[in-house]
């Protein structure tokens, strides 16, 4: 992964895999200034003792434990920030005994404590780099102070559409979708500034990093420099995800990964479904309610819900199936699809970010976004054909395969090269 003048970075991250993967990248390419970050399993004598004590410690393994840094190198340079409310809120999280909406509410200022922990930590010592890759709503102290120091460039990881996009779309589908408002909460659960801070990120910011055209496509549409964008898909992990032997089932197996909110699209999922299902058929949807469960209520009975699940017990779950349906409204790039087809399932999603990965016929289906009628006929014309539904596999997992993570590495260490000089191409 060799790159000439890989500027000296400071990645500063929540829990994003892609600046994960562009950290481990730059500390094998001695390029890493530091890694600011929430919480992480360095593997302490103090974690490795947890891990072994019977009750908590396959708690711990389940969920902090997941959070493990083997890279010795990557360890030694990771700075940890807001460690005591991430773990609180990693622990309300699965309470699952509390109401939903009192977990949203703590959980959300839990989260808001922890971004101005690491924000704060990431800005106080910025010195020996020359770049500073970061966060969206976790960059603001370092740009501030890599804007105030000559020849420190300013790189935003956005995950997803432009907040403005993602209101306007919000506020459309609430009119739209009453019913299901309350599992797209709005923004106040956000402090009365984190727009403004946003936008001041996203001004002085030298690039922004994002993992589709479409995310990229909302940023010129609110008037960033489209000179400014930088896309580079994301990855998937091809050790977890892979298309081995496939267990035989009866019937037919739709099945959905991610937040169940209305921001996915769960609405036209479930009554697209509704309108396909028959006898032999099956729909799961994997992940937490946001908001209120009281919309699914209604559908009782058409699906199966499984909580958040291992990266391993989710690949099980998705060559135990037959078709991912992913319809989401608005995204950056969903690594549950690379995922689902890199386990040799056909797709059908929206173009609103999966459209750079999937080619429509080939490994499956793009169809419009808020068409329940579209995602039906779909999953009736997979229903029916078995050997294109195997053939659509093939080529999702052989797609899918594209997108490792290193090539996602490999890509943005040449984005940064070629910020840092000018003269280099960065890697397409």
């Amino acid at each position: 992964m060799e790159h000439p003048a890989l500027p000296r970075t400071q990645v500063v991250n929540f829990n994003a895999p892609e600046l994960h993967q562009l950290a481990l990248a730059l500390s094998r390419a001695h390029a890493l200034a530091a890694y600011v970050r929430p919480y992480v399993d360095k593997g302490r004598p103090w974690e490795r003792a947890l891990k072994s004590l019977p009750g908590i410690g396959p708690a711990w393994n389940a969920s902090f434990g997941r959070r493990t840094l083997a890279d010795a190198s990557l360890a030694a340079l990771t700075r940890e920030a807001g460690v005591l409310p991430d773990l609180c809120a990693a622990v309300l999280h699965r309470a699952s005994q509390l109401p939903i909406a009192l977990r949203h509410r703590a959980t959300s200022r839990l989260h808001r404590a922890v971004r101005e922990a690491v924000a704060e930590a990431a800005g106080r010592d910025i010195a020996g780099s020359r770049c500073i890759v970061a966060y969206e709503g976790f960059a603001l102290p370092a740009f501030r102070a890599a804007a105030a120091t000559p020849g420190v460039l300013r790189v935003l990881n956005y995950p997803v559409a432009h907040h403005r996009r993602r209101r306007a779309v919000r506020l459309e589908e609430n009119e739209r979708e009453p019913g299901f408002a309350s599992t797209w909460p709005d923004f106040d659960d956000w402090p009365p500034d984190h727009e403004a801070r946003l936008d001041e990120e996203i001004h002085l910011a030298d690039a922004v990093l994002v993992g589709s055209r479409y995310a990229g496509e909302s940023f010129v549409e609110a008037g960033v420099d489209p000179a400014r964008m930088r896309v580079v898909p994301y990855g998937v992990d091809l050790d977890v995800f892979q298309d081995s032997e496939r267990p035989a089932h009866p019937g037919f197996r739709a099945i959905y990964a991610g937040q169940l909110t209305q921001r996915k699209g769960l609405a036209y999922l479930l009554r697209g479904y509704r309108r396909f299902a028959r006898a032999g058929t099956r729909l799961t949807l994997v992940g937490s309610v946001v908001g209120s469960e009281r919309p699914l209520r209604a559908f009782a009975g058409s699906f199966e819900h499984v909580l958040h699940q291992t990266r391993p017990a989710l690949a099980d779950m998705y060559r135990a199936s037959d078709v991912f349906v992913f319809p989401t409204l608005i995204e950056g790039m969903p690594l549950v699809v690379l995922e689902a087809m890199a386990c040799g399932l056909p797709v059908i999603v929206t173009a609103n970010g999966p459209a750079d990965i999937v080619r429509d016929g080939i490994d499956g289906y793009i169809v419009p976004e808020r068409d329940e009628f579209a995602i039906a006929d779909r999953l009736e014309r997979l229903h029916r054909d078995p050997q294109m539904r195997w053939a659509m596999g093939r080529s999702a997992a052989a797609r899918a395969r594209e997108f490792s993570w290193q090539a996602y590495a490999h890509r943005a260490l040449g984005v940064l090269a070629a910020l840092a000089d000018p003269g280099l191409r960065a890697v397409a």
